[in-house]
């Protein structure tokens, strides 16, 4: 980022997200309000809703013991399409994310955007956006909580 850069926070809807969304712009106007100033970056106060980043939707499993997700993971890896337990697949994630992607381009062109959401989401969009060989081993590319990681698109 470089002086006059805008910075646009887009969050998922769902609660955990949109809070961590909040934190992040309390920290910036707050504990970080000098470095902000410095650096010359614009924060937006808004942070605009998208339902494109919501979790991904786990079928039969969603409301269950979360370790029940550790079924579905390993099928990732070898077949993005596949929707076992009524899942949305690896594949679907991709082509909304990509959505989402098109339209915060057209409309925050030349901004710096932060996507809010959640595991699954964040992990399969960044391996989708460098364009890695196998998407659906995201699983081994674990965010910490409130980790941040850039999100370089590679042709």
């Amino acid at each position: 980022a470089k002086a006059g850069d805008t910075v646009i926070f887009v969050s998922s809807p769902f609660a955990r997200a949109r809070q961590t969304a909040e934190a992040c712009l309390d920290g910036l106007r707050d504990d970080n309000k000098n470095r902000v100033r410095e650096m010359g970056l614009r924060i937006t106060d808004k942070i605009v809703m998208e339902n494109g980043l919501m979790e991904r939707y786990f079928g039969r499993l969603d409301f269950d013991r979360i370790y029940t997700y550790a079924y579905v993971w390993p099928m990732d890896a070898f077949d993005v399409t596949h929707t076992a337990f009524n899942v949305e697949s690896v594949a679907a994630v991709c082509k909304r994310l990509s959505q989402v992607l098109e339209k915060l381009e057209q409309e925050y062109n030349n901004c710096h955007i932060v996507w809010v959401s959640h595991a699954d989401v964040l992990q399969i969009g960044q391996l989708f956006a460098a364009n890695a060989e196998n998407v659906g081993t995201f699983s081994s590319y674990r965010f910490k909580n409130g980790e941040v990681r850039a999100m370089k698109r590679t042709p």
